[in-house]
């Protein structure tokens, strides 16, 4: 028995031992030879940014965008920063600017931050009369000091939801909001009965503070405006937050767009806009076009028909008016074939009933990619599911995704449009500034970075793991997972995200599509390049699991041709 064991076992290591033989040859031994790249981040510019708040897509997204651009993304030091419900510190924040803004070359800077301490502070707080005279009467003082250097702005309009402070039923409060706007609009008698029967369920002072939170924004956004005619904020952004089709917001949005229109103000000095996250990103685009000069030409394309007609979840509008908002903020040109265009923006939105297109969609961009032309993708679904996205497909059919310009497909369609196109607004325009083959080889390696964080966040994460997250924490009694227990599951909970992400980077890695090798012009020739060794490194930067931090760490190689 003893020997049969023993055959048993060698004959077992044996099968193992040849296994990852298999493996080591298919994944190093045959891969081409070639020689590491060795890179140097050099910066031309220096931009302040305040953030929205510090989650990712607010500071790191807009930090790691700069690197590609060669702009040095300085940021206030975390100590006064706002997390998670901890608002930051707005005093110190706006001394802290000040004594910075003659160290850069200009700043991007949330009123949100300034003012309130963060988006999640100014939800609940709302603007008082003397704080709002103090920002501005900052803001004036701040241009001063800045001299002939940029002020970009951008404010939030409040959402539908009220503030989770007022006592009364937060769903009849929006119901009571979505009827006051539709009642401006069509003025049904039924409607006008049942405002008035709702307004008997809820506490009026709830109601005069929900009401009073909108007019305080809209007499700030006003000022705001003032200031930017007045060229004080060089460009000011206001971004309407997880919007509806009706709602007290958008009446606010509506009086907005009509007083600018009211001053004269062009486009390029003010605009009102779906979206908040990805704000800060389309100004640092609006930065590096201005110092290259760059207006891009960009042609968008859809997966179907109905795509641009879609309003996709939390957007007060179709994905067509997003789409056409977000190319006004990049001053780009839209222009009706490929063969005109500098840029395609290629929006996919996925639903049950248009999985067709994504075989069609996949070998379409594979096409223009072999053309040598620039997609921008959005890669949508309108369930937020796994199976009604592009991505799956791309890696199916060989699309080489190294080539792509960029990629985005998370949370809100203004997020994924606004995302996509301000990066590749970026590469676009900074990439022909560059002359040393350092530098441009820079680029390319800042792209992929910001590329591959985004397949490994808005696929493998949003689309699949944080459903294995969240039901993971629920099986072990933790009902809300927006509230991590810090000393307890949020540390095992990294653990398990680290652990399946990084698997999810092998599967990726050991793709085909991964090994796909792509050209880049240098000074010195063309450069046949290619990526290996893809690791991931990620946590939860707040205690929920809404979002997370991810860095991705992968080596360029140049292949000995």
């Amino acid at each position: 028995m003893k020997f049969k064991s023993y055959i048993k076992q060698k004959w077992l290591l044996s099968i193992i031992a040849v296994t990852l033989m298999i493996v080591y040859y298919l994944n190093f031994i045959q891969l081409p030879p070639a020689v590491s790249v060795e890179l140097q981040q050099n910066y031309k510019y220096k931009l302040i940014l305040i953030p929205l708040d510090t989650r990712p897509p607010c500071q790191k997204m807009v930090v790691d965008a700069g690197k590609m651009a060669g702009v040095q993304i300085i940021i206030p030091p975390s100590e006064i920063m706002d997390y998670y419900t901890k608002e930051g510190d707005t005093k110190k924040i706006q001394k802290w600017l000040m004594d910075n803004i003659d160290k850069s070359d200009g700043v991007i800077v949330s009123i949100d931050q300034l003012l309130h301490g963060g988006l999640l502070a100014s939800r609940e707080s709302g603007t008082k009369q003397d704080e709002s005279q103090i920002l501005l009467k900052f803001m004036r003082e701040l241009k001063t000091k800045a001299k002939d250097k940029p002020i970009y702005a951008f404010n939030i309009l409040p959402r539908i939801t009220p503030p989770p402070t007022l006592e009364s039923d937060s769903k009849k409060m929006i119901k009571i909001s979505r009827l006051i706007d539709e009642i401006s609009i069509f003025e049904n008698e039924d409607d006008i009965k049942l405002l008035a029967d709702l307004k008997e369920d809820i506490k009026q002072e709830d109601l005069d503070i929900y009401l009073d939170l909108f007019r305080r924004n809209t007499a700030l956004n006003k000022e705001l405006i003032n200031l930017a005619k007045e060229g004080i904020i060089t460009k000011l952004v206001i971004g309407q937050d997880d919007g509806e089709d009706f709602g007290i917001p958008n009446m606010e949005k509506k009086s907005l767009v009509n007083y600018v229109h009211s001053l004269g103000i062009s486009n390029d000095v003010v605009m009102i806009t779906k979206g908040a996250d990805e704000v800060a990103l389309s100004l640092l685009a609006n930065f590096v076009q201005t110092k290259t000069n760059y207006q891009p030409k960009v042609y968008v394309e859809y997966n179907d028909e109905k795509a641009m007609r879609t309003v996709m979840p939390f957007m007060a509008g179709s994905v067509g008016s997003t789409v056409e908002e977000k190319l006004v903020i990049a001053n780009a040109k839209k222009v009706n074939s490929p063969q005109e265009a500098g840029l395609i923006l290629y929006v996919f939105i996925g639903d049950d009933e248009n999985i067709f297109t994504q075989r069609q969609s996949a070998l379409k961009i594979k096409k223009y990619l072999e053309q040598g032309k620039k997609v921008a993708l959005v890669d949508l679904s309108k369930h937020f599911s796994a199976s009604e996205v592009l991505f799956p497909m791309l890696l199916k059919e060989n699309v080489p995704i190294n080539e792509l310009t960029s990629y985005a497909g998370w949370n809100t369609a203004s997020n994924s449009i606004g995302t996509a196109l301000a990066n590749a607004i970026i590469y676009k325009a900074i990439r022909p500034t560059f002359n040393t083959t350092n530098d441009m080889l820079a680029v390319e390696y800042n792209r992929l970075n910001i590329n591959y964080e985004r397949f490994l966040e808005d696929y493998y994460y949003l689309k699949e793991v944080i459903d294995v997250m969240n039901i993971t924490l629920k099986n072990h009694g933790y009902e809300n997972v927006n509230d991590l227990d810090m000393e307890h599951n949020y540390i095992w909970m990294n653990k398990l995200l680290q652990s399946d992400m990084q698997k999810r980077a092998n599967q990726l890695n050991n793709s085909e599509v991964f090994k796909i090798p792509f050209k880049v012009q240098t000074p010195e020739g063309v450069f046949d390049l290619t990526i290996r060794n893809l690791q991931v490194d990620v946590f939860f930067p707040w205690p929920r699991t809404f979002e997370v931090y991810l860095d991705v760490r992968l080596n360029l190689y140049r292949l000995n041709n």
